[in-house]
């Protein structure tokens, strides 16, 4: 499971400049800049009726600000980080905000049979892909059986009515590294919606939520990368609109040891980095954060079992695999439609 996803999706020649906006006589208002430990990239179609980009450029900031004040593990202030420092074993109340995310997280759980999941987080730090550093020396048996013993997501219990949760032992420990980006998205482009704005680009780390058209009049067209470790290039180009969609994938965030790759996508069934030919998935949902959490977890089942989930349950998945005879290639019927002609070349 990821920590700190790496920048696998990347609009297609989307270049912003920071925080800021075009001229007035451009249409397109662009804000950008730095967020939970990583950058964003918002998109705004200018309406005929004008908007208040000085407005825009205060809110939008603020809501990823507190998205992050709630869900970070990085920041020892956050309500995630007092909520796993908390020794209670007792019913906990939380933020609804915290709630949500949370309730997302055991769906993406069941869905992904257990391959998503959030109590993962002592097994991330352990193989040095979470706050701590990457150590020296790969976690030996006993190290992950001990991180083992401390995940599950069984041990975290949920009651909607109070907005509570419970944790089974004192030291159980949440990481929302693989959905918060996408709920921070959701965030951000709820916000605009409620403010009636119809065509807008909102990208978080990678993850993205699309409405309407761009500049242009069409849909837009989003770039998933090919999962290479060099130079970064265009796998597919996607057209979104109101839609998310987010990809996972284990070939930016690794290191080697004795000669062997370990990559930060852990199974949470093995207390291991996963071993498999599934380079990158690309989910598209109606939320970002179910798309990042469904992206997370179908990477960690592999390429079989993964297809074999989202055909089931009829998710929008796209697949790139290794093989011996280079890249591969597989997609569900739900996500082909929203294929762009050519390959992205």
């Amino acid at each position: 499971m990821l920590t700190c996803k790496s920048l696998v999706l990347r609009l297609a020649c989307l270049l912003l400049c920071a925080c800021g906006t075009h001229p007035p006589a451009d249409p397109t208002l662009e804000f950008g800049g730095i967020t939970m430990g990583t950058t964003y990239n918002i998109k705004v179609i200018t309406p005929e009726t004008g908007i208040d980009a000085a407005t825009l450029g205060r809110r939008l900031p603020q809501i990823l600000t507190e998205v992050d004040r709630r869900m970070s593990t990085y920041q020892a202030g956050s309500e995630l980080s007092r909520l796993n420092r908390n020794p209670s074993t007792e019913w906990i109340e939380v933020s609804p905000e915290l709630f949500t995310v949370l309730q997302l997280a055991v769906e993406a759980n069941r869905i992904t049979q257990g391959a998503f999941d959030i109590t993962v987080g002592p097994l991330v730090n352990l193989w040095g892909f979470g706050p701590d550093p990457v150590p020296q020396d790969v976690p030996d048996e006993t190290q992950i059986r001990l991180a083992l013993e401390r995940t599950g997501i069984e041990k975290l219990a949920l009651d909607p009515v109070t907005h509570s949760i419970r944790k089974d032992r004192a030291d159980l420990y949440l990481d929302l590294s693989g959905i918060a980006k996408g709920y921070a998205v959701d965030q951000v482009a709820d916000y605009l919606d409620s403010i009636y704005i119809q065509n807008y680009l909102v990208e978080v780390g990678g993850e993205i939520r699309a409405s309407g058209h761009n500049s242009s009049g069409a849909d837009w067209r989003i770039g998933i990368e090919k999962p290479e470790s060099g130079d970064r290039k265009v796998q597919r180009i996607i057209r979104l609109n109101r839609s998310g969609m987010a990809t996972s994938g284990d070939y930016r965030n690794f290191y080697i040891r004795d000669g062997k790759r370990y990559a930060h996508i852990i199974d949470p069934r093995t207390g291991r980095p996963a071993e498999h030919a599934l380079n990158s998935v690309s989910i598209l949902h109606e939320t970002c954060a179910m798309a990042d959490a469904l992206a997370t977890g179908l990477l960690v089942l592999g390429p079989d079992q993964a297809m074999t989930v989202a055909a089931q349950t009829g998710i929008a998945a796209y697949f790139v695999i290794e093989t011996d005879n280079g890249l591969s290639e597989k997609y569900t019927p739900e996500f082909a439609s929203h294929l762009a002609d050519g390959n992205g070349e």
